[in-house]
């Protein structure tokens, strides 16, 4: 049963947490350490997954020590209310700025629902307060010492959300991106990563300098929330970022004008297929439907980062 879940560094499996009941979408991890801890629970409706992985690497879910939470959108972080009974002993570490959405998750549900609309419930299902007890904010540069070597290190890594850290543990030598290295589509190709602009705190001058901290964090492993560990280098991922997140946010503007979120679509469907093809991947109808939804947010998330912008149109 264990090979469902693949040590991807040493010490850490991953576990597909079969968000909107698809495989490999979204993934959390647990860390076998002396203080067993998850990163990144998923959804409400990702529960039953963790209790079957749990019970599958032989770990109790009262033994669990640590829930940590990269950032606190509902398919990283809304399951985290859900597990606590199951879980007695274990704290929940989080950014600052999403320690009060955990707490009061109303305004962090009515934000998704503008995204997602209807489908959110279906999706994700609905958060469970957390406690404030059992809340632990940690500023950037705190370390969470698991035992064993897994030493977590939090980054602050403010390009896709305000809220969100990277986590170097550095034991293991792997670095948990959350969102903010983009997302890999291994249905794609193994090594193909887009930048995730999701509304509605996406900044690209922010994301391009934590994919320059690559550099100087030098992981041995990158853990994609969506999805898995990166096969190749960090420079080369480093190197995807640094073109890659410039072009998608240029695509806000056309004519020196903001552009419709429709124009953003269109412009960021063709540049997705440009990308693939130079790669020589086929635009087929089976990569239409899966990267469509995905693209109409990015696009809404593009949008969004120009507005805020308060740029004048002539």
């Amino acid at each position: 049963m264990t090979a469902a879940y693949p040590e991807v560094a040493r010490g850490i499996r991953l576990v597909d947490v079969l968000e909107r009941g698809a495989p490999r979408l979204t993934a959390g991890y647990f860390i076998g350490a002396p203080r067993p801890a998850i990163v990144d629970p998923g959804s409400a409706r990702s529960v039953p997954v963790w209790l079957d992985a749990l019970a599958a690497l032989g770990v109790a879910a009262a033994d669990v020590t640590d829930l940590i939470v990269t950032h606190i959108h509902l398919d990283h972080a809304g399951g985290v209310g859900h597990l606590l009974p199951l879980m007695p002993s274990a704290r929940v570490t989080v950014h600052p700025r999403g320690a009060r959405h955990l707490v009061d998750p109303a305004r962090l549900v009515a934000g998704a629902r503008d995204v997602f609309g209807p489908r959110l419930d279906a999706y994700f299902g609905a958060p469970e307060p957390v406690p404030e007890s059992r809340v632990h904010p940690v500023a950037d540069g705190h370390e969470l010492d698991l035992g064993a070597g897994h030493v977590l290190r939090f980054i602050d890594a403010p390009g896709h959300a305000r809220h969100q850290y990277m986590i170097l543990d550095r034991g293991a030598g792997a670095l948990f991106a959350a969102d903010e290295l983009g997302e890999r589509l291994p249905d794609i190709a193994e090594d193909y990563v887009l930048a995730d602009t999701a509304p509605n705190q996406f900044d690209p001058d922010a994301m391009l300098r934590s994919a320059a901290r690559l550099g100087d964090l030098r992981p041995e492993a990158i853990l994609f929330s969506h999805f898995g560990r990166y096969p190749a280098p960090y420079g080369v991922l480093q190197e995807r970022l640094a073109r890659e997140i410039p072009a998608v946010a240029a695509l806000g503007r056309v004519g020196g004008r903001r552009a419709t979120p429709a124009e953003i679509a269109a412009a960021l469907t063709e540049h997705v297929r440009r990308d693939l093809a130079a790669r020589g991947i086929a635009w087929t109808p089976g990569i239409q439907a899966l990267l469509a939804e995905r693209l109409a947010i990015s696009a809404q998330g593009i949008a969004d980062y120009h507005a805020r912008l308060r740029v004048e149109d002539p």
